[in-house]
Parts: C-alpha cells; structure tokens; sequence
C-alpha cells in the first residue's frame, strides 16, 4: 500500500495563508500552525530567491528592485510602502501558482509571507486566510531589537511596517479576510486557528492527481530579505 488510498484526517482547507507586514509574527504563528496541523510551510521569500535566481531585471523589474536600487530603502516610509505595493502586485501570479497547484494536488501547506496579497474570502473554502497586524510602532520597534539585538532600534523600519500592515489590514477587511491582532502572544496561535479551521477536521480519501508539468511561473531581504524595512 503507497498510503494514497488511506483514510486520513486533515484541515478543511488545503492553503492556510498567513499575510501581515513584517516583525508581527508572522514565522512563528506559521511554524506553530504547521506543527498544530501536521503541513508544510511555505514562505514567500522562498519564492522570491528563485524568481530571483531565474529571472533578469528587465524581465521582472520590480522582484528585483531592491537589489537594483538598494539605496531606495532610505526613503521615506512612505515611499518604501508604495514599492512594497508594487512588489507584492508583481509577485502575485507567482504565489497564485503555487497556491493552485496545492489545491490542484491536494497537498494542504501554510504559505507565509510579508507579500501575500488578501483575496476575497470563502468561508470554508480551500484556500483560507488571515493577516497579523500590530500598529504600535514602539511595540513593532521593540519587535525587531528582541529579534536583531544587533541592530539597534529600527524606527525607521517599524514605521514602514505599520504603514504596511495598515495598507494589507484594509485590503483584508474589505475581502473579509479576518484581521487578528498579534497581542497577547500567548494565545495567539489559538486565535488564528479559531479563526480558519472548521468545527471538525474532514475525513477523506484522497485520490492520486498528476502534477501539472507545464511551465511553472519561477529573497531574503535587501536589509537581510525580500522587503527592506519589513523582513
């Protein structure tokens, strides 16, 4: 027996998107939820290295804007935000692409990451999101030094991350995708189980799909990842 014909017990869902700008806890609540469900985690930022490392810049400029015009994560708040937009927008196939082929395959994952755009919502649907966000900056500030002690206070990065994180929670809310605030820690991964998984997890048998073999659609910071100011 090759296990496929098995009766196994899974989530409802197939993708569990885990968005939010960066520094809200987004890793952690991920890693804790693919724990909790026995899945995989995959990570946007995975997906941006190999876009990067397939692709040119005039192929997909704005993938690699970072790297290309790195001195444009000193700009103001506002401006970084505008690009993290038009970062997330040109991402937005690949990370569709992957999502479909999960679904496609029947392989449930948790797909993590600062560019994750919300999509409207489907109540007990295959794909289910929720987006973290936190809009104190002292706290989002105080976030990153207990991370990267290293590095002193990055207000200037906490501020774009908020600004962010305000700009991803009125997308979520307008595709009623449920909002979560990270505090207080403790219960947090709790919260944002209640907030996706069914009252009870669906028994089924799953059945052998083929891979796509077409053509798939192909990191970390530029202050240590994929976004500057919100890794």
């Amino acid at each position: 027996m090759d296990g496929t014909d098995e009766l196994r017990s899974r989530p409802g869902w197939r993708v569990l998107v885990v968005g939010g700008a960066s520094g809200m806890g987004k890793t952690g609540v991920g890693r804790a939820l693919a724990r909790r469900y026995e899945v995989p985690v995959v990570e946007v930022d995975d997906i941006v290295e190999a876009l990067l490392a397939v692709t040119l810049p005039e192929h997909l400029p704005e993938v690699h804007f970072w790297r290309t015009h790195p001195q444009a994560a000193r700009q103001t708040p506002e401006s970084v935000v505008e690009r993290q937009i038009a970062i997330a927008e040109a991402l937005a196939p690949a990370i569709e692409a992957v999502v479909a082929n999960h679904v496609g395959t029947d392989t449930p994952v948790i797909l993590e990451g600062d560019y994750v755009l919300p999509t409207p919502a489907t109540p007990k649907g295959a794909v289910r999101s929720v987006f973290l966000h936190e809009d104190d900056e002292e706290q989002v500030t105080a976030n990153y030094l207990r991370r990267e002690p290293e590095a002193g206070p990055q207000r200037h990065r906490a501020r774009v991350s908020v600004l962010y994180g305000r700009w991803l929670a009125a997308q979520a809310r307008a595709a009623g995708v449920p909002v979560v605030a990270p505090r207080p820690w403790e219960d947090l991964v709790s919260r944002v189980a209640e907030t996706v998984e069914d009252a009870s997890t669906e028994t089924f048998v799953p059945t052998r799909t083929t891979r796509s073999t077409g053509p798939q659609p192909a990191g970390r910071r530029a202050w240590g990842g994929s976004s500057p100011g919100t890794a």
